[in-house]
């Protein structure tokens, strides 16, 4: 698609979003992706919070991933590769039911969604600094 195509798609969500007579289904309609790949961009936007809170270059690797704490609990590669499909699964079913779900009962399933991601990755600890060396190596 290209910076022009890509430019024009986000001026045209933007402006949907901005002027359009019906902004609740517009949200909806451009939390649905975002929810869908909600594991990989939670993972990205705690990894770059982490650094920056301590410090450190947001893009210097570390070892504070949410596969690495998972490991770092005792899971085996192939449980921790479950349950990240897991959650993934979880993502994109919760994707589909915001998208068919109508306006409130829509929104309100998405803020559920959204806290949940981000309390599981709190409690698992993926905002605390890495405890396992400064380089992630692999």
């Amino acid at each position: 698609m290209g910076d022009a195509g890509a430019l024009f798609l986000g001026f045209t969500l933007a402006v949907l979003a901005i002027g359009g007579t019906v902004k609740q289904a517009t949200a909806i309609a451009l939390a649905v992706p975002i929810v869908a790949l909600g594991l990989p961009i939670v993972d990205a936007a705690l990894a770059i919070t982490r650094r920056v809170a301590n410090g450190r270059p947001f893009h210097q690797a570390d070892r504070g991933h949410l596969h690495h704490r998972l490991l770092s609990l005792g899971l085996t590669q192939r449980q921790t590769v479950t349950v990240l499909y897991g959650v993934s699964a979880w993502l994109g079913l919760s994707a589909i039911v915001v998208a068919e779900a109508p306006g409130l009962p829509g929104l309100a399933l998405l803020s559920l969604v959204i806290a949940a991601l981000f309390y599981g990755a709190v409690k698992l600890g993926a905002l605390e600094a890495s405890t396992e060396g400064e380089q992630h190596r692999g």
